[in-house]
This record gives C-alpha cells, sequence and structure tokens, in this order.
C-alpha cells in the first residue's frame, strides 16, 4: 500500500511539473512582442527625417513651439530637410537645439509605450523607456 502512495505521488508531482513547463513556454511565445510595428514607425521616422524640409513644418501648431523659436531666433535655414538641420545645429555646437527639433517632431507621433533616441555621431535626443524589446535602425544619409 505504501509503494502504490509513493509511486501515485511520484506520478503527481511528474505531470505537475510537466504541465508547469508547457504553461511556462506557452507564456513565453505568447508574451513576446512581434517587432513589425516598432519596424514600420522608425523606417516612417527615417522618410519623414529625410525628406521633409524645413519649410514644410506648420510652425502655428502647438508641437512645433521649439523649432518655432529656433525659427524666431535666426539658428533655421529652411532650405534644409530636417536631418540636415539636425546635424548642422549639433556641428555647430547647439545640441540641445537639435533636440528641441527632434523632440518637436516625435512629441506627438509615439505613445507612452514607447521610448526613442536619436544617436548622430553622439546621443542628442532620448525619451527614457524601460527597453523589453528594441529596434536600432540606421542608415547612411549624405547630404
Amino acid at each position: 500500500m505504501k509503494k502504490g502512495f509513493f509511486f501515485s505521488l511520484d506520478a503527481f508531482f511528474a505531470i505537475m511539473i510537466f504541465t508547469l513547463v508547457l504553461v511556462s513556454v506557452y507564456g513565453y511565445f505568447v508574451n513576446t512582442q512581434e517587432l513589425r510595428q516598432q519596424y514600420y514607425f522608425s523606417e516612417d521616422l527615417f522618410n519623414i527625417f529625410t525628406s521633409v524640409r524645413m519649410e514644410e513644418i506648420n510652425l502655428e501648431s502647438e508641437y512645433s513651439t521649439g523649432i518655432k523659436q529656433l525659427n524666431d531666433w535666426g539658428f533655421i535655414d529652411m532650405d534644409m530637410k530636417l536631418i540636415d538641420q539636425v546635424v548642422a545645429l549639433k556641428n555647430d555646437g547647439y545640441s540641445n537645439y537639435s533636440e528641441w527639433i527632434i523632440r518637436d517632431m516625435t512629441y506627438s507621433l509615439f505613445s507612452d509605450r514607447y521610448g526613442i533616441s536619436f544617436d548622430i555621431n553622439g546621443l542628442i535626443y532620448e525619451k527614457d523607456k524601460e527597453v523589453n524589446a528594441l529596434v536600432s535602425r540606421q542608415r547612411f544619409v549624405s547630404g
């Protein structure tokens, strides 16, 4: 009788451990995020910064206050593309003004669950977020 109880208890624990392993493996695959949406976000953001000219930005928008201020101070060349303007300001020693442009252009694009950072020869802008999935994008841009 004691042998039967021992083997039954052993089988019960084996089934419990097996079920726990199956549930944890299933939970891992359910909780992993697909990075397709983040890939498209980053690609679209690259396209915005490499194709939009400064003159195309609505300076009267509530989201472009930093860019409007820089334009009033004479730091903005309206013929440049966004990425060119950011690099030019950074190279002239105005990294904080480059940050203003990036912050204004990305402020309303992403929800709070996304973090973002720009690194052009050194970190320019970073919206802190605890990272559990990272999409890193880079593109060679010459101008």
